[in-house]
Parts: C-alpha cells; sequence; structure tokens
C-alpha cells in the first residue's frame, strides 16, 4: 500500500444561503506531481462524509493518503472572463490520517530575520 503525503490548505470561502444569510464553508486545496514531468498541478480536494475533512483551524497541515482510497478526476469549466474551457483536478479522498504540522520554509534561503 503506497501512501501520499500532502499539504492540505483550507481556503474559507462565503455563499448565501436560501433565505439570504451568509454561510461559510471551505475548500481544500493542494498540489500533487506528476512522475512523468515533473509539473506541479494544482488540485481540489474533496473529502467524502464519511471520512471528514481535516479541521480548516489547523491548516495548513500534512495528511497521509494511501492511493487506493482517493481518486482524481478532471471537470472541464468555463473561465468567466475569457470564456474559456478549462479544466480542473478534483482529488476525492475516502480515507486519510495526519501526517503532522505543516513547516513553512519559503523564507529559510533569507537571513534578513537574524539582523534584527
Amino acid at each position: 500500500m503506497a501512501n501520499m503525503k500532502m499539504a492540505i490548505f483550507a481556503k474559507q470561502r462565503t455563499t448565501v444561503d436560501e433565505n439570504g444569510k451568509p454561510k461559510i464553508f471551505y475548500t481544500y486545496l493542494s498540489t500533487l506531481v506528476k512522475k512523468s514531468t515533473g509539473e506541479a498541478v494544482p488540485i481540489q480536494v474533496k473529502f467524502r462524509e464519511k471520512c471528514g475533512a481535516p479541521d480548516p483551524d489547523t491548516c495548513p497541515c500534512y495528511i497521509s493518503v494511501a492511493k487506493e482510497n482517493a481518486n482524481l478526476t478532471y471537470e472541464k469549466y468555463e473561465d468567466e472572463e475569457t470564456g474559456e474551457t478549462r479544466e480542473a483536478a478534483k482529488m476525492w479522498v475516502t480515507d486519510w490520517q495526519p501526517a503532522g504540522a505543516y513547516v513553512d520554509h519559503s523564507l529559510d534561503d533569507f537571513d534578513a530575520f537574524d539582523t534584527i
């Protein structure tokens, strides 16, 4: 059984319910890297109801997903600004495990923080 360790980010969104009241929900995002090309593919991660989604307050976080507990689909949509037909990748997850706290390394190459 092969597992994938993935960084999961939660993006808060708002919609309006049938009574006109705002309703908050979360979209989960990650990136997969294609083996053949090394291309990073941004994906939306959807969690099935039975396994639940990570707590958005703990995101970003790492999760571990067995490949047999996930599948990738591509959905076509029309870009509202350009009218172009595009494709978005969605990964559906049926089971996952926490895999540690997320550590941001984006500033590791900068030493300006050491001089303050």
